[in-house]
């Protein structure tokens, strides 16, 4: 996909399109994506980032996308709650709102997801797709978002011993890379920069996740093979799932570990 910072209707073709992809059904029903960028934008959020996809077997005023909100600015090194709008007008995938918690990680730019939380799927069919669930679907992603950030300083609060943490990244790897070593996976416990030294568990959900999803270190893909190294994931369907999958496990791991 392709990125870009949202200056006008032009950046996101998807933002221009008023109907389906011409070969999609009768039973198809479309989801304006510019309808869902205006409703977030009364509430406060504003468009701050967008990828999209540009191929040349695919039509990007139809093609699959994403817009990114927030309500500030974001700073270095600071937890930003954002709002990210995923729609396609090729029948091919579902609408969805999600929110999150976002971090700007180093000073050029760089920014991961650091947790999800509320995560509507609206099909393009049935009364999901209608004016009533997708204004429901906005409200509570919207409201939900202000409550769910206490999460971000009870993990804070949380200092996980040495026994904690081998724990942790033992089958935090294996999302990814189930056949990696138990040397490996201690390759999630080395901080890329200053801010990521300390042993709670939000930095250390940090940590793993930047390894999970960009890779850059030496791991067994295949039993039996040497390890090489891992690549970044760049599926925006994979990354999200590996997201969602990442918070689940950490989630279920703090409420049942020691500290």
């Amino acid at each position: 996909m392709n990125s870009t910072e949202i200056h006008s209707t032009v950046d996101v073709p998807g933002l221009l399109a008023q109907a389906g992809a011409p070969n999609t059904s009768d039973r198809y029903k479309f989801i304006s994506t510019q309808n869902l960028v205006d409703r977030l934008g009364e509430t406060g959020w504003i468009p701050r980032e967008a990828f999209y996809k540009n191929s040349r077997k695919y039509d990007p005023l139809y093609g699959r996308h994403c817009i990114r909100f927030s309500k500030h600015a974001r700073e270095l090194n600071a937890e930003t709650p954002e709002i990210v709008v995923f729609n396609s007008h090729d029948g091919k995938s579902s609408a969805q709102i999600t929110s999150g918690i976002f971090r700007l990680v180093c000073s050029n730019g760089m920014v991961i997801m650091s947790e999800q939380f509320d995560n509507f799927r609206i099909p393009h069919r049935g009364y999901k797709a209608g004016p009533q669930y997708i204004n429901h679907a906005i409200k509570q992603t919207v409201n939900n978002l202000v409550q769910s950030t206490y999460t971000v300083d009870k993990w804070k609060e949380l200092l996980a011993p040495f026994a904690t943490r081998k724990q942790y990244y033992t089958d935090a790897i294996k999302l990814r890379f189930p056949n990696a070593s138990e040397t490996e996976m201690w390759n999630l416990d080395m901080p890329q920069r200053k801010e990521d030294e300390a042993n709670d568990m939000w930095t250390m959900f940090n940590r793993t996740q930047e390894y999970i999803m960009n890779g850059g270190f030496t791991v067994t893909h295949t039993e039996g093979k040497k390890p090489r190294l891992a690549r970044e994931l760049t599926s925006v369907e994979k990354v999200q799932s590996l997201n969602e999958q990442l918070w689940q496990y950490t989630e279920d791991f703090v409420g049942s570990a020691s500290y």
